[in-house]
């Protein structure tokens, strides 16, 4: 019997340990949702980090979401450069699986707070850590701007992008381990591949996502560590951009993104499975641009506002939505005093519009000659949500 029990252990470890991702074991059940980072204006508020994983679940405190440099500068090559420690035994996932983290900034000269833009919009239920920033200017964008940060959890605001691989993993803690690298053993070099010996064959790897940019540095290539990777026009910098051995590898169009999503509750590694794009606009109503964006559904999104704290639709939902949409008639955009809806083919139940808080400011089942007054609310961006049945569809409506 104890033979057997002792075989059995054996093989189950054996099974444990035998899926991996170039040498370092992986897991299931936690995943990226959404990372905002260095978008447009001052990075220290306006970037967003989600992670998903069981709903209402205590977070464990060994995991950490990372980033390996893939740049070519010789001190952090094939190195984790930024780790976030998300669990402290205490924190959970929120209701609906999400754990969101977002940053206020006080200035220390003038007393100023600029809170998160993203705050207001979560939804109820996520989780949502604040860290609580201080510096001399909120403007700067730099972790040089950023004097303290509570709680200290390794995260200033300021999240490493292009070229960057970014890791969810469980184990000790990773600040400087090398994957690739002289440091993660002797007489190994920087080949662009993960490392068969060094502190990452103990971690677990539950998800991860790269992005490589064109501009080669030290004449070393940009490399990406991840299980999967975009390399921004892959097709014309050929070798200078590669990716570790098992990687998925995707030619991204055009200019830095700074918007990358899991598609609902997929946890593979195709374009089926993730969204990327650059953004155009202003925080938090980001619009993903028509050129830089993969997959196309996902080119012009301006929803994402509605989905802070949430599952990301998909591309079938979008272009479902989108589908929807076109079945309405909305205009004028910009408006001043009545909106007007039409649809041929689809009863309007009812409308709702919301502001840039996400707070509902107008909402009726009753159109007046298929209009709507909105004469009565200030100038600015309102989400406009018509239901109809069991459905319901978002767009963005500017009212001057």
């Amino acid at each position: 019997m104890k033979q057997q029990l002792l075989f059995a252990l054996l093989f189950v470890t054996a099974i444990g340990f035998s899926q991996t991702f170039d040498n370092i074991p992986t897991g299931t059940g936690y995943y990226i949702n959404k990372l905002i980072v260095s978008p447009n204006g001052s990075d220290l508020t306006n970037e967003l980090i989600e992670v998903r994983g069981p709903a209402n679940e205590i977070i464990p405190e060994d995991l950490w979401l990372l980033v390996i440099d893939g740049d070519g500068n010789a001190s952090n090559y094939g190195k984790v450069t930024q780790e976030i420690q998300l669990g402290d035994g205490t924190r959970t996932f929120g209701a609906n699986g999400i754990f969101a983290i977002v940053c206020n900034y006080t200035d220390e000269d003038t007393a100023v707070v600029t809170t998160s833009p993203y705050a207001s919009l979560m939804d109820s239920d996520a989780s949502v850590l604040t860290i609580e920033l201080t510096g001399n200017d909120v403007t700067g964008g730099s972790s040089s701007n950023v004097s303290t940060q509570t709680p200290d959890i390794g995260y200033n605001g300021n999240f490493a992008d292009a070229s960057g691989s970014y890791m969810l993993i469980q184990g000790e803690d990773p600040d400087g381990v090398a994957i690739d690298g002289p440091e993660a053993g002797d007489g190994l070099a920087f080949d662009g591949v993960i490392d068969s010996v060094g502190p990452h064959t103990s971690w677990i790897l539950y998800d991860s996502v790269a992005y490589l940019d064109d501009d080669i540095e030290n004449d070393f290539p940009e490399r990406g560590y991840a299980q999967i990777v975009f390399a921004q026009d892959m097709a014309t910098n050929g070798v200078n951009q590669t990716a570790t051995t098992s990687a998925t590898m995707i030619d991204f169009p055009g200019s830095d993104p700074h918007v990358i999503i899991r598609q609902g509750t997929n946890t593979g590694f195709t374009t089926n499975d993730w969204a990327i794009g650059d953004t155009s606009g202003d925080s938090p109503d980001w619009e993903l641009d028509q050129d830089d964006t993969l997959p196309m559904a996902f080119r012009e999104w301006a929803g994402i506002n509605t989905v802070y704290g949430a599952l990301n639709p998909t591309a079938n939902t979008l272009s479902t939505e989108s589908f929807e949409l076109n079945s309405f008639s909305i205009y004028p955009n910009p408006a001043d005093v009545t909106i007007t809806i039409t649809s041929l083919d689809q009863t309007i139940d009812s409308v709702e519009l919301f502001n840039v808080l996400g707070r509902s400011v107008l909402q009726t089942s009753v159109l007046t000659n298929d209009t709507v007054n909105v004469s009565d609310l200030a100038s600015g961006i309102y989400l406009l949500k018509i239901k109809s049945g069991i459905n319901s569809v978002t767009k963005r409506i500017i009212i001057e």
